[in-house]
């Protein structure tokens, strides 16, 4: 069964494009670069994918109505679906701070960020997973949460 798991991995690894030019070559990078990518005006949605294993989540948690934390979880092509609907609006997210682990091929990024939405800001954090192969780093997984509810982002993870 896990030979079946690794065949399917690497099958959706395969089966992503890569965009020429774009930075890879780190996690660090590869994480900047889907901030930029999302950004109004850097929009590039085959580099975005280009990014990320086709089978890569992307999942939101936020407080619904006062039941406490509530994650919600999309495809890649949903989410690039869902951001697409709102293209009447300007986005841009930077990079505040990142933290970076890595071990054996896989990265763990903590990304803190500033996003402003129509003029509308809001911090949060983006936990990133990526792994390593074909000397490249693939985004898998991004879960992310911001401070819109006033739940103030710990001072560890703010720039220093």
């Amino acid at each position: 069964m896990k030979k079946f798991h690794w065949f399917i991995l690497l099958c959706a690894i395969c089966s992503s494009s890569f965009s020429a030019g774009q930075n890879v070559y780190s996690p660090e990078s590869t994480c900047k670069e889907v901030l930029r990518l999302i950004s109004t005006g850097n929009e590039d949605w085959e580099a975005f994918r280009s990014l990320f294993v086709a089978s890569a989540t992307f999942s939101v948690v936020s407080e619904h109505a006062g039941n406490g934390p509530q994650a919600t979880t999309f495809a890649l092509e949903d989410f690039v679906r869902i951001f697409l609907s709102g293209s009447d609006r300007t986005f841009t997210e930077t990079e505040l701070r990142a933290e970076v682990n890595t071990y054996n091929g896989i990265a763990q990024v903590w990304q803190t960020y500033e996003a402003d939405i129509n003029g509308n800001k809001n911090q949060g954090i983006n936990a990133i997973q990526l792994i390593y192969h074909n000397n490249r780093w693939w985004i898998t997984n991004v879960v992310w949460s911001n401070n819109s509810n006033g739940t103030a982002i710990p001072d560890q993870y703010l720039p220093h």
